[in-house]
């Protein structure tokens, strides 16, 4: 963001070799206009499609600091290509609330996803429940982090990935478990190279505890 002039000339050439479309994604600046300039600038550069942080390079914190919404709208109005709003998305709910505020054409969600896989299938966690939302229409479900992990291990054991990736997954998964279990998360870190075996039997460990923390869905 420090050097416009260098990301217009990676993306033309991007756009001018490959064989695929060229797809970015970019945070906003403090002023509109700088951001609009940007998206633009990326436009006619040959980005095909734009995915938008609606927080600045300087807002790390997601749970403390909103998503501009109304600056991810004004990309979406200022552009003929498709953009993709990124932000404040905790729960399915908040999906819909994005799409109909921004005029989006799709979400994306980072954080959110790590740690509940199944968002977009409409679970979340307890404390991710609407602002207006009514707690007592969340209904309990049989689906946990830990069986959601489980199945990533199948997936992980038919794609394999870096280790340092599953290790980062287990975490964020299982964060909220490892917080009321935290001799379970040492376990982890001592382990230095993690097997499928390992993880399952970690994942047992944590299910007979009796002690769940459900994912729920609410009400329609």
């Amino acid at each position: 963001m420090d050097d416009l002039p260098l990301v217009q000339s990676l993306v033309k050439k991007l756009a001018a070799n490959l064989s695929v479309p060229v797809s970015c994604k970019i945070r906003i600046f403090p002023k509109l206009e700088d951001t609009l300039s940007y998206a633009r600038m990326l436009e006619e550069a040959g980005c095909s499609l734009l995915a938008v942080h609606g927080r600045t390079r300087d807002q790390k914190d997601g749970k403390v600091i909103r998503a501009d919404w109304s600056a991810i709208k004004a990309v979406k109005q200022a552009l003929n290509i498709p953009v993709l709003a990124n932000g404040n998305i905790r729960c399915l709910k908040d999906v819909h609330e994005c799409l109909r505020e921004t005029g989006a054409d799709g979400v994306i969600s980072a954080e959110s996803l790590l740690e509940n896989p199944a968002l977009f299938a409409g679970y979340h966690l307890a404390d991710a429940t609407p602002d207006d939302g009514n707690p007592e229409d969340a209904n309990e479900t049989e689906l946990d982090q830990p069986k959601l992990l489980l199945e990533y291990l199948d997936l992980f054991e038919k794609y394999p990935v870096p280790q340092r990736m599953v290790r980062a997954h287990v975490h964020r998964m299982l964060g909220n478990w490892f917080r009321k279990h935290p001799d379970v998360r040492e376990e982890l870190n001592k382990e230095s190279k993690l097997s499928k075996d390992f993880l399952e039997s970690l994942v047992r460990s944590l299910q007979d505890r009796n002690d769940r923390i459900p994912l729920v869905l609410h009400k329609s």
